[in-house]
């Protein structure tokens, strides 16, 4: 069995384009859905056929709380005992109409209890925003979850609950224009670009620890040294 090297909230960061889902009206409050892997594919490539249940939905906050992020963890501890089940709702925040929202996030395979776990963070004071009309539009999401990393290679971590997940550590925190600039650079010179990417970092005991992270079904292990060589090359000077 695998053993976890790092363990820990870690904190993901990433942009995506959001759209408004048929959810919003059954729920009667904004849903917002997003593909996972947007950029997964190549430009030259065909996108895969999507199934609805791949798809993430996020459900903004319409005021603030202070510690969101614990009560909704803590909360959905507790669903999932009620429920037998193990939901992933991760708290998170969103830029919607240029301002940053608390949101929670959920898979749409997962939508089973939706309507609950709505209800019962309603009891606890978390409002959510009202349904309305939105085009779709690109915005830049971040969300906490627990992550254990398993260490397969040197500088290489694999999500221990996801198996298509992998983690490269860099040394120095970068902003997420530079992240997405410097993984287009990748794709269009390393041949390898069969992945959708992201930010994330976990706090350690007296740091924090940067990573680029990747998501990956069709994953070329063979490949990571040529990708660890472009990400320090890119990011760690």
């Amino acid at each position: 069995m695998k053993t976890a090297e790092l363990n820990g909230l870690t904190c993901y960061n990433f942009k995506k384009e959001v759209a408004h889902s048929p959810l919003s009206s059954e729920l009667k409050c904004l849903v917002l859905e997003s593909d996972p892997t947007p950029d997964y594919y190549a430009l030259n490539n065909f996108p895969p056929n999507k199934r609805d249940s791949e798809m993430h939905l996020f459900l903004p906050i319409k005021k603030s709380l202070n510690c969101f992020q614990d009560i909704v963890l803590r909360k959905t501890c507790c669903l999932n005992e009620t429920f037998a089940t193990d939901l992933h709702v991760t708290p998170g925040q969103l830029i919607f109409r240029n301002e940053n929202h608390q949101c929670i996030r959920v898979r749409a395979s997962e939508t089973k209890h939706l309507k609950a776990v709505k209800d019962e963070l309603e009891k606890i004071g978390i409002e959510f925003m009202s349904d309305t009309k939105i085009n779709q539009y690109e915005t830049t999401i971040f969300y906490k979850k627990y992550t254990e990393f398993v260490k397969i290679e040197e500088n290489v971590y694999q999500d221990k609950a996801n198996a298509n997940r992998y983690f490269f550590p860099i040394s120095n925190h970068i902003e997420l224009n530079e992240f997405l600039e410097g993984i287009k650079t990748i794709k269009n010179n390393c041949d390898y670009h069969r992945f959708d990417s992201f930010l994330s970092f976990i706090f350690i005991k007296e740091k924090v620890q940067d990573f680029i992270g990747i998501y990956s079904e069709h994953c070329d292990k063979t490949r990571f040294g040529e990708l660890k060589e472009q990400i320090k090359k890119i990011f760690n000077n």
